[in-house]
């Protein structure tokens, strides 16, 4: 059978170096950590290391085997409340065994609670709301995290690109402004598991975040995943173009990835990406922060994202507050370009997001401006065949 076997784990500051094999390979996972951090990393067990590694052995085969110790709680809950229920939902998935001795939970000797920080709606809606003081102060952010870890994959070498680099400057303004402690952590894991079977951070990314949390484990005593998916929408994945799409079960990873007294939450399943956007619009950092660009260190108003986004906003009334992340005249003078993709994509592209805010409009959709998003759609068509 195919193995995974972690040979060692050790410090190196700022660095902490895992050396495995794979199929007999050996791979250096290398990962730093901010150097006000690195001192409390975790290197006498393996637990963020099967996390890392953990989808990418249900996909493609592998079994887990090390002669360093995994704690006995990430074990049971690993392999009796996720391995089992998602390869029972999933028969192409395989049921990955895990060899190695096990250890008590580590000792906590942190305070920090923490979140992952990219200014986006679901990061900016979760520090919005644990930083209330409604919130119990052992729950209350004082750390902002920065994961460097696959989401802006370029090639199979380049580890930081400049997306990458501005929106580390960006979170690291963020948590300076507003009092929080700031963390960094780079790894070049979803480097190894490109070697092997292509890397989708769409796959990978809430264990990408559990490994770098679990690194930490002894120091961070909470930490809140944002979620991108409401509780309604929880289920064990769904494959679409043989992607597993695991952030659809965030709870239950989060509930198995809680040992000792370090604790995980699925954070913002509570409300839509619509009604986590109408929290925002009166709060401040949002205003100065939000950042949801795919392309461009800046929003450049054109990417997906920031089209959806800057329509949520206009629905609910709050275009002109954004004006210092957004180009918002130039929002104005092209809205009916923003209408046209709304409409047209929610109608015949069946688009949950742009359905939901839909309604919204619908006093301005009159059927002479449908009218007009059909023939510009046919237009555009129409020109694009007799150019080729």
């Amino acid at each position: 059978m195919k193995k995974i076997h972690i040979k060692s784990i050790k410090k190196e500051s700022p660095f902490i170096i895992g050396e495995l094999t794979i199929d007999g390979n050996i791979e250096i996972v290398k990962t730093e950590i901010s150097k006000d951090f690195i001192q409390y990393a975790v290197t006498d067990r393996i637990d963020a290391f099967v996390l890392g590694l953990l989808i990418f052995a249900l996909k493609n085969g592998y079994d887990f085997a090390s002669d360093l110790p995994i704690t006995d709680e990430l074990k049971y809950n690993l392999e009796n409340h996720l391995i089992d229920p998602l390869c029972n939902v999933h028969k192409t998935l395989y049921r990955t065994q895990i060899d190695a001795p096990i250890i008590s939970p580590t000792k906590q000797i942190g305070e920090i609670v923490a979140t992952g920080i990219s200014c986006g709606i679901d990061s900016l809606y979760t520090i919005q709301q644990h930083t209330q003081e409604t919130i119990p102060s052992n729950r209350r952010i004082n750390c902002l995290v920065f994961f460097n870890i696959g989401s802006s994959m370029q090639g199979k070498d380049n580890l930081r690109t400049p997306l990458v680099e501005g929106r580390l400057n960006l979170a690291r303004n963020f948590a300076k402004d507003y009092g929080f402690r700031f963390l960094f952590i780079e790894s070049n894991l979803h480097l190894v598991i490109n070697k092997y079977v292509a890397y989708s951070h769409l796959e990978h990314h809430t264990f990408m975040g559990l490994f770098c949390v679990h690194l930490l484990q002894s120091y961070i005593k909470c930490y809140y995943y944002s979620s991108g998916y409401t509780y309604n929408q929880f289920c064990l994945g769904k494959f679409h173009k043989n992607i597993f799409e695991t952030a659809q079960f965030d709870l239950l990873s989060m509930f198995c990835a809680s040992i000792g007294n370090m604790k995980f939450y699925s954070s913002g399943g509570d409300k839509s990406r619509l009604e986590k956007t109408r929290v925002l619009l009166d709060y401040e950092p949002a205003q100065k922060y939000l950042n949801v660009c795919v392309n461009e260190v800046e929003n450049d108003g054109i990417c997906f994202k920031c089209i959806r986004t800057l329509l949520t906003i206009d629905a609910l009334g709050g275009i002109d507050k954004f004006y210092k992340v957004f180009d918002v005249d130039a929002y104005k003078r092209n809205r009916f370009f923003y209408l046209k993709r709304m409409y047209l994509d929610a109608k015949f592209k069946n688009d949950e997001f742009y359905k939901e805010i839909l309604p919204y409009f619908q006093q301005e959709l009159t059927f002479f401006l449908k009218l007009r998003f059909f023939s510009s759609a046919i237009f555009n068509h129409l020109r694009a065949i007799f150019k080729k």
